[in-house]
């Protein structure tokens, strides 16, 4: 078990946002690496097959292949981005104890995993991998601004400057939720330029092996991917299990409890089944929607 110590979690909860170096090691990640790999081949292999690509890309590197496929067409990408991926090693990762550990020393012993999990292969002058500044709160109900809904933030590869690695915002998260606006024809929230705080940013490079905590009030974005890499990463959330999600378009899951042992889901099936079985329901609607004045 290793909880973080008492000097990490106050620099958290001062910054609203934390680095733990080397809190994961390769035999963590390597199987979800691994699993990426196979559907990009699996998908590569059957679009060549179908005309759509001029090459399966064989002999591109996990880091390169998933934009050289995305170039000539999007659907290997779609089935990865975002939430949609229920594969044994992704359920793995959700529910690694070193992860729950870090994350009972900020929610407690009682950890729901939070709906709202998410695959991100960003890729190289991709718009849509370009997200915003936001805060997670954001996409969330009124009702969970008050809860803390920790993001453990988690490349599958050195996360840089260059390939797009995640910009925030120190101390911004003590002032609650920003006024946010979804602009029509983007897909993401953005907090309004006028709201922005006037704070001075901070970019955070993350190593492969480890991770970038932050909570969902904390302000944060990717910055542009510069490179010819992919910069593949997962972000999960934890929360007490005993507050609400504010989420209902997907389902969480208990990954850790004391008091209701016999509800913990202890299986990639039982996480697979539960993804796909939920009903879902409306997602906030707390931002009209609105025309953009940018310049």
């Amino acid at each position: 078990m290793r909880k973080l110590t008492d000097t990490q979690i106050q620099s958290f909860n001062d910054n609203g946002y934390l680095l733990v170096e080397d809190a994961l090691a390769p035999e963590d990640l390597n199987p979800l690496i691994a699993e990426f790999e196979e559907i990009v081949d699996t998908g590569a292999t059957q679009l060549h097959e179908n005309g759509e690509l001029d090459s399966p890309f064989k002999t591109e590197g996990f880091d390169t292949r998933l934009a050289k496929i995305t170039a000539q067409s999007p659907v290997v990408f779609q089935k990865l981005f975002s939430g949609a991926h229920t594969g044994p090693a992704l359920f793995d990762l959700l529910v690694n104890p070193k992860l729950l550990d870090i994350a009972e020393s900020l929610v407690g012993p009682e950890i729901m995993c939070h709906p709202a999990y998410r695959v991100r292969p960003k890729l190289p002058e991709h718009d849509r991998t370009l997200v915003p500044w936001h805060q997670d709160a954001g996409y969330m109900e009124p009702a969970c601004d008050a809860v803390l809904q920790l993001t453990i933030w988690i490349p599958l590869i050195d996360a840089t400057v260059e390939n797009g690695c995640l910009e925030v915002i120190p101390h911004a998260h003590r002032d609650g939720v920003f006024r946010h606006r979804r602009v029509k024809g983007r897909p993401y929230l953005d907090i309004h330029p006028d709201a922005l705080p006037d704070v001075e940013p901070v970019i955070v490079p993350v190593h492969f092996g480890s991770v970038l905590l932050f909570t969902n009030l904390t302000p944060h974005r990717s910055i542009p991917n510069v490179s010819n890499q992919v910069r593949w990463s997962v972000d999960t959330r934890y929360q007490n299990a005993a507050k609400p999600t504010g989420y209902q378009p997907e389902a969480g899951f208990l990954a850790r409890s004391q008091k209701r042992h016999e509800d913990v889901v202890t299986s990639p099936a039982e996480f697979k089944q539960i993804r796909e079985n939920h009903q879902p329901g409306p997602g906030p609607q707390r931002w009209a929607e609105e025309e953009s004045h940018d310049a």
